[in-house]
């Protein structure tokens, strides 16, 4: 059996596995960390987590609809309400009315440089001034048709954003007069960047740049219908949430409107995911930047994100259909907190403060930094067994900081996963958390009795995959007499480039010839070889190592024509077997990655024909025919010739009219004079036998 394999072609070598080398998930990045839920804990944008100080409720409200929120340096937080139409002032805990107007909701609130506090609302539109903050509103405008949903102080003056129709209007001294018209149904809000205005519009959804002179000009084209909130970041970035929905902001629109607008309300789009121009989502993050570019950085499955505000690093997004916070950190998106509402109406203070709906509650950041956060799941690939866990960062010495861990088989958690286990002390220790292929990590950060702020740099776990079997997925046998090669052989190596049965001559290499291209590599032929090739792959990734062996009929022993192999494709010079029937096995092995406990994959192949020996022919004359007959023992007969007189070869079609059988009958016409006729024929292992026979007069 060692002369067997003559012919190695190593095409697709297998790389080094390290599948069952022990790994580790490192989170230190924003990226690492995106979705992520957190309760209080923020990501900075240098991969560290830090705890914050607990939402508390300073005032609650009994109106179904809150919908502005605005701050003044001393700390006084206005809110303003719908159903009735109310601004209340809240101050060192207390809740005090400044006045309810005639009108369906307070849209926007805006203190100005001066201390002056503005109110705009909605049914009808009314332009309000509280003048120092003190006092009761006082209408100073008012508008005989649409509403008004946001007012913004811009180079010197107040510009108050309306609709239906869309348009900028500039309070003077004669009122609000039309500064711009907008392209769209409504004016939706409104932020200031340097030394232009940012316009988000509803129907189109329209982010829109305008300098205070001319026609605002489009930005970004959002493939929803709303643009409901901006926020300014540093550098002069701009962030835009995008949404389907109908700036009533929970209330229904009139019947004319709501047909031509196409759109649903805030409350009918928590029930179903919008169709958006770019296919299904529910809400969408957009960074703009100073030159005008913009790119969607964030889309929500879920979430309904309907302000924004620029914290301590990133973006602070409130959301519903569930009240919750999230934070996107250098582009990468993870839950911040979450609230007892369903929605999140106003962030503002860079996340400090927020204003919730459904119960309308105030809520502010107070007392010492305590929170947990929970790390996306992490996939292991495989099964996987866990080790050590390790907490880097500035932790306390003792107590204010344990680590929780549980598992399960799919992605995200379910009720499948393992409980979470007993709380671990930071820095860490084992995991205990059953085998899986999913894991999660939860720290919980409580403040320090003295010391700096607990904050935590890094978390790595390590784990190691359970070693799986690997997968034989195909093992073919290849017509006989193929051959695969990547390149070609050296110049001096001769090789039967066209197929044996066309024409029977042996040339060198063609280079051009437009066989299989594929991973086997070109095909050739050789006779007497026969080619095996396969597709195996390892579920941990692990280099893989095969053995191949024959058995032959009757017998129940194997012997092994190669081990060792890194290889994918196989030919075997066949002459070394007597002819008859043979099967293959091909054994895989991951014994490279796993020597302590290697696993081992068995496959058969079909029974395959060795043929060596060529067809028997016969020519017998009767009467004005030559009667020519070819027989094969194992293979059916795929071709037969006839010349005369060393002239062209001829095919010859058998009595029955096709060639399919082990044996076939031919007839030539005899042709007078003296001539030798040469009758060739071939099986389908490419067997050649020859014979001539002498005309005679």
């Amino acid at each position: 059996m060692r002369r067997l394999v003559v012919v190695i072609l190593s095409l697709l070598p297998l790389a080094a596995g390290e599948a069952a080398q022990t790994r580790y998930f490192v989170l230190d990045t924003p990226r690492a960390l995106e979705e992520a839920t957190g309760k209080g804990v923020a990501i900075f944008p240098d991969g560290t987590l830090r705890p914050l100080p607990p939402l508390a409720a300073v005032a609650t409200f009994d109106e179904p609809l809150g919908l502005a929120l605005a701050l003044t340096p001393d700390g006084t937080a206005y809110v303003g309400t719908g159903h009735p139409a109310r601004v209340w002032r809240v101050r060192e805990g207390r809740k005090e009315l400044v006045g309810e107007v005639g009108a369906d909701q307070i849209t926007a609130l805006l203190v100005d440089p001066d201390g002056n506090l503005w109110a705009t609302t909605a049914a009808p539109a009314l332009l309000l001034r509280v003048p120092g903050a003190k006092g009761r509103p006082e209408e100073v405008a008012r508008l005989s048709e649409g509403n008004l949903w946001d007012v913004a102080w811009f180079k010197g003056g107040l510009i108050a954003a309306a609709g239906n129709p869309g348009r900028l209007m500039r309070l003077t001294g004669k009122g609000l007069e039309v500064a711009s018209p907008v392209p769209d149904r409504h004016a939706r809000c409104l932020a200031v960047s340097g030394d232009a205005l940012l316009i988000g519009t509803s129907g189109k959804g329209f982010v829109m740049r305008w300098t205070g002179q001319g026609t605002p000009g489009v930005v970004y084209d959002s493939g929803f219908t709303e643009i409901v909130a901006l926020a300014v970041a540093p550098e002069g970035v701009v962030y835009a949430a995008g949404l389907t929905g109908d700036p009533t902001m929970g209330k229904p629109p009139a019947k004319e409107e709501a047909e031509a607008t196409a759109s649903v309300t805030v409350s009918e789009s928590t029930s179903a995911t919008p169709q958006t121009q770019k296919g299904p989502a529910t809400s969408e993050i957009v960074r703009i930047l100073p030159p005008g570019a913009a790119v969607s950085v964030h889309r929500f499955a879920k979430q309904i994100a309907g302000t924004l505000a620029w914290g301590d690093g990133g973006l602070v997004i409130g959301t519903g259909v569930e009240g919750e916070l999230w934070q996107l950190v250098e582009g990468s998106a993870a839950q911040l907190d979450s609230v007892d509402a369903t929605q999140v109406v106003r962030v503002a203070a860079g996340g400090q403060w927020v204003l919730t709906q459904g119960p309308v509650r105030l809520l502010r950041r107070s007392g010492p930094p305590h929170g947990t956060f929970a790390s996306p799941p992490l996939d292991a690939g495989q099964p996987a067994q866990w080790g050590e866990a390790e907490l880097r960062g500035e932790l306390p010495a003792a107590g204010g900081c344990t680590l929780r861990f549980r598992s399960g088989a799919v992605a995200p958690p379910d009720d499948t996963w393992s409980a979470w286990s007993a709380p671990l002390p930071c820095p860490g220790g084992k995991v205990s958390a059953p085998p899986a292929r999913y894991l999660q990590w939860q720290v919980e950060l409580q403040p320090p009795p003295s010391g700096p702020a607990v904050r935590v740099g890094r978390v790595v776990v390590a784990y190691r995959q359970i070693n799986l079997p690997p997968e034989v997925e195909e093992l073919t046998v290849h017509d006989p007499g193929e051959i695969f090669l990547k390149g070609p052989p050296p110049s001096d190596r001769i090789v039967e480039v066209q197929h044996p049965e066309f024409s029977g001559i042996f040339t060198t290499l063609d280079d051009d010839a437009k066989e299989g291209q594929e991973r086997l590599g070109k095909k050739y032929y050789r006779v007497g070889y026969q080619s095996l090739s396969w597709k195996a792959d390892d579920p941990n990734g692990d280099a893989l190592r095969f053995t191949l062996e024959v058995q032959g009929p009757g017998n129940e022993r194997w012997w092994k024509v190669r081990d060792g192999l890194e290889t994918v494709v196989l030919a075997i010079d066949t002459q070394a077997l007597a002819d008859g029937l043979y099967r293959f096995r091909l054994t895989a092995t991951d014994a490279p990655a796993n020597p302590e406990a290697p696993a081992t994959t068995k496959a058969l192949s079909s029974w395959v024909v060795v043929d060596n020996t060529p067809p028997k022919v016969t020519v017998v004359r009767e009467g004005a025919f030559w009667v020519v007959t070819a027989d094969d023992a194992l293979s059916p007969i795929v071709r037969v010739e006839w010349n005369r007189d060393a002239d062209a070869w001829h095919p010859l079609a058998p009595e029955d009219g096709l060639l399919d059988r082990r044996h076939e009958t031919f007839r030539v016409q005899v042709q007078a004079g003296q001539h030798v006729l040469a009758v060739r024929a071939m099986d389908d292992h490419h067997n050649r036998a020859t014979v001539a026979v002498e005309e005679k007069p």
